[in-house]
């Protein structure tokens, strides 16, 4: 019955977009611990929550399973889907899903992004590796930056979360800050379309701070990245325009 009622009282879908390293585990925990709360995490497949890689749906079809369950009386909640936002943003608009892009702290969130990329480039993953140099190794050059393993790393990061974030912010997509959701109980309820007879355990003495990347780089034998160069350098080109991270930070308020 208490699934049922809070359904009655949200009626809501929502989409809580990003990029990722910005709290996304510690979210969805929260929110898993709610009643009536049906959430996805870095699942492109909403009915069987198979994470990316490992099974996709159509954006239709995620949607439609977001609605069933929805008909069944749950709120349900997707977080980091990684769809590109210009394709899931206007179908959301059109099934009347709320959506929104998921921020932090942009360096914050590069440094997050760096911690992992470099984990998954010395552990052996050839995908992720030939990535780093797809996208680095050209930009490193033109930019008069040396091509190193630390700076190809370090760029990729900066270029995956800005990149993400820019199309998102360009289609108009609303943000919330994740250290805000994380530490004010009203904007978290806001956000998540919880009533405020629901107790959320985050908030009642039982918070969760669950880090998914280590700030802690792997192998403290590779180099430090030339981090204020490449911040400073990087610029990504939107009709004609150089997109920096100082222009990210005032879009996003930090």
């Amino acid at each position: 019955m208490l699934q049922r009622a809070y359904h009655e009282v949200t009626g809501k879908m929502i989409v809580a977009e990003s990029i990722g390293f910005a709290g996304t585990h510690s979210i969805t925990n929260i929110l898993s611990e709610v009643p009536g709360i049906d959430v996805s995490h870095g699942s492109q497949d909403f009915g069987n929550k198979a994470p990316l890689g490992e099974g996709a749906q159509t954006i239709p079809e995620f949607l439609s399973s977001m609605s069933e369950a929805r008909n069944l009386g749950q709120t349900p909640i997707a977080v980091h889907t990684l769809f590109p936002p210009q394709e899931l943003k206007p179908a959301c608009d059109a099934a009347g899903c709320d959506y929104w892009l998921l921020v932090r702290d942009p360096e914050a969130q590069i440094e997050s992004c760096y911690a992992w990329i470099t984990r998954c480039v010395l552990t052996g993953n050839a995908g992720h590796f030939m990535q780093v140099l797809k996208v680095s190794l050209n930009d490193l050059n033109r930019t008069g930056i040396p091509a190193n393993l630390s700076n190809a790393l370090y760029y990729f990061a900066v270029n995956h979360v800005l990149s993400y974030n820019f199309v998102a912010l360009g289609l108009g997509t609303p943000t919330r800050k994740m250290e805000v959701l994380l530490s004010d109980e009203a904007a978290f309820r806001d956000a998540f379309a919880i009533p405020a007879d629901v107790e959320i355990a985050h908030f009642a003495g039982d918070a969760v701070h669950e880090y998914s990347h280590r700030a802690k780089q792997e192998d403290d034998t590779l180099a430090q990245p030339e981090r204020e160069l490449i911040r400073e350098r990087y610029a990504l080109n939107f009709g004609g325009r150089g997109y920096t991270l100082s222009d990210m930070r005032l879009m996003l308020g930090y």
